[in-house]
């Protein structure tokens, strides 16, 4: 049966973007310099983790650029299609940094495949991993060294009693659906899990682009239609109660000479992502 909507896609009350509409204000929504009020982006931290962390342990980032996929891909390569960049450096680090002992990771893949060879090489196999991921991929569903468990449900069905496990310094990692609406894995995390975190535990969301918008081919291109940025955007205005660690974006925005000097790339080049790490006060 189809299923039937109040409005069309695109119309002024639907929540699906209309790429057209969007094009016409491209210029306020993507400007050159990017404000966002409200936020403290904590760069103080930024210069640490930039200025100290990445010396450290950046160097031993020696991952293949690509490797042919499988269903039993058990190798984390840079160059894949969903985590890479600086994101996936930015993990590597971090995970060296503060060692936690429990990763647990809703939206799963190849952000695992990283984590897991962080653990092997660098954290003696102390970081407990588990993943919350309804579609797994091949490769996720096989296993690999590294990976404790793998719950193939939605986060939305899984009981909040294993987000209660998480102490001070360990992660949760979000990779969503990125779209909150009535019954959604993003309003779940966002108003269930969040709110009952224990103090110090460290909270990682995916394809968070700030100061900036959604990229544009996203938005007008392939029409996406995301808005769990936004949720954030307003969750950490004036927040009290989360505080903002280290955003790849940021960096990219605001600390662009120290990220080439923490990249440390012959040409002097830098990039940011989409990765924006927090922590529960």
């Amino acid at each position: 049966m189809p299923v039937q909507t109040a409005h069309p896609n695109g119309h002024f009350y639907s929540p699906v973007v209309d790429p057209d509409s969007i094009e016409a204000q491209s210029a306020r929504i993507w400007p050159e310099d990017p404000e966002v009020l409200g936020i403290d982006f904590n760069e103080a931290s930024h210069r640490q983790i930039l200025g100290s962390y990445f010396p450290k342990f950046l160097p031993e980032y020696d991952y293949p650029e690509t490797v042919e996929d499988s269903d039993v891909l058990e190798q984390f390569y840079t160059r894949n299609s969903q985590f890479s960049w600086l994101d996936s450096r930015s993990m590597f680090v971090l995970l060296r940094a503060w060692q936690p002992r429990r990763l647990i990771e809703v939206g799963s893949g190849y952000s695992t495949l990283l984590a897991a060879d962080v653990k092997r090489r660098f954290l003696d196999d102390r970081l407990d991993i588990t993943c919350i991921e309804p579609y797994p991929r091949p490769f996720l569903r096989h296993g690999f060294s590294g990976l404790n468990r793998l719950v193939e449900k939605k986060v939305q069905d899984v009981p909040l009693s294993e987000f209660a496990q998480l102490e001070a310094g360990d992660i949760l990692f979000i990779d969503s659906s990125h779209v909150a609406k009535t019954g959604s894995d993003v309003n779940f995390l966002y108003f269930e899990v969040l709110p009952r975190l224990n103090p110090g535990v460290r909270i990682h969301v995916h394809d968070i682009f700030l100061p900036s918008d959604y990229p544009h081919d996203w938005v007008v291109t392939e029409n996406r239609s995301w808005n769990e940025q936004y949720l954030l955007r307003a969750l950490l205005m004036y927040s009290t109660a989360f505080e903002v660690t280290f955003s790849c974006s940021h960096a990219y925005w605001r600390h662009r000479e120290l990220l080439k000097e923490a990249l440390a790339y012959p040409d002097g080049r830098a990039f940011g992502g989409g990765s924006i790490w927090l922590v529960r006060r």
